[in-house]
């Protein structure tokens, strides 16, 4: 069963306070809440990408997205569209400079069906190398997870054809 909009920000509140003593050792004590997604941010149905330039942002807002152009060095639990729920912390996050954070963010709407593995780390490890195909064999669009080591909630989408993406 899928958790409300409501209860799924809640558990990343408590997620985020359950790794923070962890985050305060991994970030020696530099203020990292600027990377993590703030649940006060999300609104229901709306997702963002973080593309890595602003040709690839144009590329996928002209063309959609193409997984072919992922490398695997960026395909932490596989091949797919990575997404966040917070756009500022995907910013902050995964821009290549830290003091000058860069905007490239693709808005996504969508109303996507993600298996919550977010209490279930080890369905993660089993089928890391097939998870593609599993989650969507079981009849999902993709996977919600957290990670601590980036910003906290976030989801991979494999089922493409569900995206709305704004221009």
């Amino acid at each position: 069963m899928v958790k409300d909009f409501k209860l799924q920000k809640l558990e990343v509140k408590k997620l985020h306070k359950k790794y923070e003593d962890y985050l305060n050792r991994e970030y020696s004590g530099r203020n990292y809440i600027c990377f993590l997604s703030n649940p006060d941010n999300f609104s229901d149905g709306i997702y963002y990408h973080q593309a890595n330039s602003p040709e690839e942002r144009k590329n996928i807002l002209d063309n959609g997205f193409d997984e072919t152009k992922v490398s695997n060095s960026h395909c932490g639990v596989g091949r797919g569209l990575y997404l966040g729920r917070d756009k500022k912390a995907l910013v902050n996050f995964y821009s290549s400079d830290v003091n000058k954070p860069q905007d490239f963010i693709v808005k996504i709407e969508g109303n996507f069906n993600f298996l919550d593995l977010v209490e279930n780390q080890e369905f993660l490890q089993k089928n890391k190398k097939c998870l593609e195909e599993k989650v969507l064999g079981l009849g999902y669009d993709g996977i919600r997870y957290y990670d601590p080591e980036a910003t906290g909630e976030e989801f991979v989408l494999f089922n493409y054809s569900k995206i709305l993406i704004e221009k």
